[in-house]
Order: C-alpha cells, then sequence, then structure tokens
C-alpha cells in the first residue's frame, strides 16, 4: 500500500467519529450532506408499502459537475459550451444480503437506470423533496425486480446460490471539494491555432480540434454509516483528421491526452509539432500500400502500447459477478469479462508483473487518473496486485461477492445507467525481459519467423472518432473487438530496419491468450491517462496506465477493406 502515513490516520480518525454520529463535523454544516442524511434516515425509518419488506440497504449519492468543451472544425470555432448539473443516485435493496433485488436484469429499463437531475440551488426543503421522489420510485421499482427475480430463479433454478451483496465497515472520508474553471476564451484560442495547423496538409478532407473538461464533487451517505466527499478535475485534448486514399478507404488518425487536476495539457510549440507529425503520418498512410494478411510479430509502441493493457487486459478483468439476465440479447449490453474467470492461472509471461494502485496520486510528478481513497460504495480503495509472475492472483472487487472473492477491495466505479462494477485505476506494467532496443527484437523476432518485416504499431483506432469518417468491413474476426484495428502501422525490415507505413490490417482470431505471447518489453515506462470503455452506453471511465512498449511474439492479421464511403466534411 502506498498511502500516506498522514492519510491513513485521517482515516481512521474519521471512523472513529462516524461511529458516535450521523454526520460527522466536516458534514453538519453542509446543506447537500444535511439533506441527504435526514432522506435517509426518514426512509430508512419509515419507507414501507404494507405487506412488502422495507430496505434494508439504502444509499444516496450526490454529484455536481461543471464542464465546458470548445471545438474548433477546419479553422473555424464550431462550438463553446459550459454546462453544470446535479445528479443523484440511488440505491435501494430489498430482501437480504443473501437474496435481493439486485444482480438482475429483465428489462430494457433495468439496462438504462438513468441517473436522476436534481435541483442545483442548496436548498435544503427542496433537496429533500427530489431525494424523496426519486427514493419512493427507487423503492417501489426493488420490489418489483425482486418478485421477477424470485420468478425468475423458480423457473430457472441454480446450481448454486452466492450472496448478492457483502458486508463492509463504516467508512468516513471527506476531503475538499474540487473548482473547475475552464479559460473558455484561451481555449478557444488554442482549438483554432491547433486546427489551422491541419490546415496546412492539402490531403486532408476533414479535421477537428476539441479541448474538454468537467470538475466532479461527488456526496455519498449510506445507511451503514459510510460517508464521503470526493471531487476531480480531467481535462482531455483531442485532435483528430481523416483523409481518403485511391482505393476508396478512409483513413483517421488522431492524438488524445489526458491529465488529472492541475497538470497542463500540451500546448504551443510542443503541440504543433505533434500535429505535424500526425498530419504527415497520415498522408504517408494514404500512399501506403494495403496488406491481405500478416502473421508474425507485432512491437505495439507509445498510445497503442496503452490500449493494448487497457483493451485486453483492464477491460478483460470486470465485471466479477455478471448479473442473471432474463433474455439472452441483453448479453450484447453488459461488460465482457474474459480474464475473470482465470483467477490463479498463468494470464502473462512469467516476467510480467501488473498492480493496481488506486491510492497512488502520482507518478514521476504527473497526476495519476485514477486515484481515489474510496470507492463509489463507500468502501476503503486498496491497492493489489493482479498478476505475480505471470498469475493473475487478484482482481478488482466491489459488493458482489463471488465464490472465491466475498469481499470488496473498494474498486467500484458506478456509472450513469447506476450500474455499478469493479475497475482497474491506476496500472503499473512491470517485466523482468526488458530490452533496451525493441525494435531491433521485432526484427530479429520476424527474420525467426522467415518473414521479410515485423509490424510496429503507434496507435489502435478510437471508434468513437473514427466511426463517423468511414465504414469497414473486415475479411475476418477481429476477435470481437477485444482489441481495435491498427490506425498508425509500420512494416518494419528485418534485413536493414527501414521503416513503411502500411493500412488495410484488422486483427483476425484474438484473444485473450495473446497475453501469454508477450515476448519482451522496453525499458522505459511511460504514463497515459486514459479512458477505458466497458462497451456500454456511459459506461467509460478514466484510468492510468503506466506501462513500457510491449513487444507480442505473434499475431495474426487479416485485410480490412474499404465499403461505400461515407463522405463527411471536406475541404472548405
Amino acid at each position: 500500500m502506498r498511502t500516506t502515513l498522514r492519510t491513513t490516520l485521517t482515516c481512521v480518525l474519521l471512523v472513529l467519529l462516524a461511529a458516535g454520529a450521523a454526520l460527522t463535523a466536516d458534514t453538519q454544516d453542509d446543506v447537500l450532506f444535511r439533506a441527504m442524511q435526514d432522506e435517509l434516515d426518514r426512509s430508512m425509518s419509515e419507507l414501507r408499502i404494507e405487506g412488502m419488506d422495507p430496505p434494508y440497504f439504502l444509499s444516496y449519492r450526490l454529484q455536481d459537475v461543471t464542464s465546458a468543451r470548445v471545438e474548433a472544425r477546419y479553422g473555424s470555432l464550431v462550438s463553446s459550451d459550459e454546462s453544470e448539473g446535479r445528479y443523484l443516485y440511488v440505491e435501494c435493496r430489498v430482501g437480504d444480503r443473501s437474496f435481493d433485488n439486485t444482480n438482475f436484469v429483465a428489462s430494457w429499463q433495468d439496462l438504462n437506470r438513468q441517473r436522476v437531475g436534481v435541483v442545483e440551488e442548496d436548498d435544503y426543503d427542496a433537496l429533500r423533496h427530489s431525494i424523496w421522489l426519486a427514493t419512493d420510485e427507487a423503492y417501489k421499482g426493488a420490489l418489483e425486480t425482486l418478485a421477477r427475480k424470485e420468478s425468475y430463479i423458480q423457473a430457472n433454478p441454480q446450481k448454486e446460490q452466492i450472496p448478492d451483496f457483502s458486508p463492509a465497515e463504516p467508512f468516513v472520508l471527506v476531503g475538499e471539494p474540487v473548482e473547475f474553471a475552464a479559460d473558455v476564451a484561451a481555449w478557444e484560442g488554442e482549438v483554432r491555432a491547433a486546427a489551422g495547423i491541419l490546415g496546412e496538409f492539402p490531403s486532408l478532407q476533414d479535421w477537428k480540434v476539441l479541448i474538454s473538461g468537467a470538475g466532479s464533487n461527488k456526496r455519498y451517505v449510506n445507511s451503514e454509516g459510510s460517508q464521503h466527499l470526493k471531487g476531480a478535475v480531467f481535462t482531455e485534448l483531442e485532435v483528430a483528421a481523416t483523409a481518403q486514399a485511391e482505393d476508396g478507404q478512409r483513413l483517421t488518425s488522431f492524438l488524445r491526452y489526458g491529465a488529472r487536476g492541475d497538470d497542463p495539457l500540451p500546448s504551443g510549440d510542443e503541440l504543433a509539432a505533434d500535429i505535424r507529425e500526425m498530419a504527415e503520418e497520415l498522408e504517408a498512410l494514404v500512399a501506403a500500400e494495403t496488406l491481405e494478411e500478416y502473421a508474425g510479430p507485432v512491437l505495439f509502441t507509445d498510445f497503442a502500447a496503452a490500449q493494448f493493457i487497457t483493451q485486453l487486459f483492464a477491460g478483460q478483468l470486470t465485471p466479477v459477478k455478471s448479473p442473471l439476465l432474463a433474455e439472452d440479447w441483453m448479453k450484447d449490453y453488459m461488460p465482457g469479462a474474459k480474464l475473470a474467470g482465470k483467477l490463479n492461472r498463468r494470464v502473462m509471461p512469467e516476467f510480467m508483473t501488473v498492480t493496481d494502485e488506486p491510492t497512488r496520486e502520482r507518478w514521476e510528478g504527473q497526476m495519476l487518473a485514477g486515484h481515489k481513497l474510496v470507492d463509489d460504495e463507500g468502501v476503503p480503495a486498496e491497492d493489489i496486485t493482479l498478476v505475480e509472475e505471470g498469475r493473475l492472483v487478484g482482481l478488482p472487487t466491489r459488493r458482489g461477492p463471488t465464490k472465491k472473492l466475498t469481499e470488496s477491495n473498494g474498486h467500484a466505479i458506478t456509472f450513469r445507467n447506476q450500474f455499478s462494477v469493479p475497475t482497474a485505476s491506476n496500472l503499473f506494467v512491470e517485466s523482468e525481459k526488458t530490452k533496451k532496443d525493441l525494435v531491433k527484437g521485432l526484427r530479429k523476432l520476424a527474420d525467426d519467423f522467415d518473414s521479410e518485416f515485423g509490424l510496429l504499431v503507434t496507435r489502435l483506432d478510437v471508434p468513437e472518432i473514427s466511426r463517423g469518417y468511414k465504414w469497414t468491413e473486415s475479411g475476418g474476426d477481429d476477435g470481437g473487438a477485444l482489441l481495435t484495428t491498427p490506425a498508425v502501422a509500420y512494416k518494419v525490415y528485418a534485413d536493414d530496419g527501414r521503416m513503411e507505413p502500411v493500412r488495410g490490417l484488422a486483427f483476425d482470431e484474438l484473444s485473450i491468450r495473446t497475453l501469454r505471447d508477450i515476448y519482451a518489453t522496453g525499458k522505459e515506462p511511460r504514463l497515459t491517462n486514459i479512458q477505458n470503455s466497458l462497451g456500454g452506453p456511459g459506461m467509460d471511465y478514466w484510468m492510468a496506465v503506466v506501462t513500457p512498449d510491449i513487444l507480442v511474439e505473434e499475431m495474426e492479421f487479416t485485410a480490412s477493406s474499404a465499403s461505400e464511403p461515407m463522405m463527411v466534411g471536406g475541404r472548405p
């Protein structure tokens, strides 16, 4: 654990304070906390329908969000917006810990229980009224879901009944609220200047520059006595451009930078140099040859190394406990978890170790996006080892126990649809088999495969960026999108090391076993603050990945050919 001694002692003191009062001294003068706690106390003592179970657990999360977004397309500003909102999340459980209304999905509504917008003024009476209305609706919905779940179990008996909710000690941690104040005028100038640079490249057909940011304060109380206030500020800079090859394939490239707190985003000469390099890469890709197929070593560098770990590893850890689904079509809307069932099995080479350290705030002076001391269920966040000597020895967990993992280690995130899942936070990838020159290692592996070249990937596709610019058809299965297709890739020739851009490849027959084919890593790790997505609408979250470049011994690719291109925009 990397939590400082001072933080640990503070947490212990606050827990002791919580044992003797409904609200701590830090929250008694906070009108939001008072409204939440008073309504929670009233609901737990009075909320019930005759002949029905009362709630056995209730929690409120009140989230204040301030955000700003500035976008330029071509060389002109197209949007500049600021907004504020306050949202309530209600978790109401009826039944008991062994069997309650949760972990069951019977309808589209269960998949899409969106958070509730509430009054934004700090008005005690108005807040209590809003919370009361939302609680009443949540309680009635919980009773209906419990009845449907009981009927489902009767028709589909389970081999083993695992409890729906694990116990947790009350925990109180009240931090300072954050303030987010975007310099929108400065952002407008920056996006215009950045978009203007892309205008220097005649082959580009569409491009945009976007700066966005948000500050969020989350207040939480539950019926067990837990309370917390935690805040975070994130900013992101995205540059994207598209061009079209002669055969009709539309190619997209991008830059993405994420920062937490007061950490700055790239600007000025640094950003201008990165944008020109990206545009030059894209122009080279337009003129590059396509490949029908490839099988051999692949080197993931730069942003692609973080994407490789985020998509193929972190994205496959959760959820640990999948809910019961009334109908098969619902599987398409649930997060996948191909690694969760492989606990205590080898999933990486023996020289690999991966830890998740949410309590760690900084790495080499930079803020880590996944830093937290308490999770969204009010449980203290724990630093855990996920992979040790190649074996999966731990998983992020929440208060939804499984047969092997019965307690939460404080890794729950609650999304806008009020789904709570355990997620990775700050991943640190370490290796005992490192190479100073991975390109040289790639060339050697290619030669061992009797291949003329190896493949180097610097960026993988980001679908939310590229889907607006192209339609593609893959000549083979990409592994269920375990990894998105290469956006920027190069052939590295085994004999002399020369590099040539290449396009038109998609992953073929990809599985999580690819992690076991990692051959070596680079010596220098790099921090990437990145948004990971679990697949469902709104199910994305910030995390940090500290990883070196990654060399995989063998991967297979198939051709990805362009269909009828979708013409979007164009050069003015």
